[in-house]
């Protein structure tokens, strides 16, 4: 399963990308929306996770341009913030294909949410 992890605060991005790494997903890394975007014009990924506050191109502008732009439309999307508010978690009300955690989220739980979107075959 071919994940892309978005975050601004490197030492996280890499330690999530460790920890998701030893759990058997192929993960690219990006630290921006724009890395992101340039990522999903390279690669096809079957979930994104993405922190929602950074600079260049936040979390919630690098979804909308998933959504509407892109031939990954479709795609799981998780939005990952240490903003544990109404706010922050509203952004993945809307959509049965859009969530939210909380980076104090214990990575099991985080694990098993992800594996809600494994597909049940693999093309190889």
């Amino acid at each position: 399963m071919k994940i892309l992890l978005v975050d601004d605060e490197e030492g996280f991005l890499h330690a999530m990308g460790t920890a998701l790494r030893d759990h058997g997903y192929d993960v690219v890394l990006a630290e921006d929306g724009k890395q992101a975007r340039e990522a999903l014009d390279e690669e096809k990924f079957d979930l994104i996770i993405s922190d929602v506050f950074m600079p260049t191109l936040d979390g919630v502008r690098f979804h909308s341009y998933v959504r509407e732009f892109t031939s990954s439309a479709e795609i799981p999307f998780i939005f990952i913030s240490g903003y544990d508010d109404e706010h922050t978690r509203g952004l993945a009300a809307e959509s049965p294909r859009d969530f939210f955690v909380s980076k104090t989220t214990p990575l099991e739980d985080i694990v098993a949410l992800i594996e809600k979107f494994r597909p049940s075959t693999s093309q190889g």
